[in-house]
């Protein structure tokens, strides 16, 4: 997957939707949304209401916790 440094349309709708989400967002709650195309030519977007470190942080507890038995809940839509 490649990294596209710019994609004005697509952090248009990002940031809309970022804006949304955290509207909606209980007190105390914050979210991480990942955008990505498919194929092996594919970017990956991302938009947070969280600090960059506790992302990371997160996103790595997510990855360990996925690999070892997939067992947090989640919501696919």
């Amino acid at each position: 997957m490649t990294f596209e440094v710019r994609n004005p349309e697509v952090e248009k709708k990002l940031k809309h939707i970022g804006q949304t989400l955290k509207g909606v967002m209980p007190k105390g709650y914050g979210f991480v949304l990942l955008i990505a195309s498919h194929g092996a030519e594919g970017s990956m977007f991302y938009s947070s209401s969280l600090e960059r470190k506790g992302v990371i942080e997160l996103l790595k507890e997510f990855i360990a916790l996925q690999e070892k038995d997939g067992s947090p809940e989640s919501s696919n839509v």
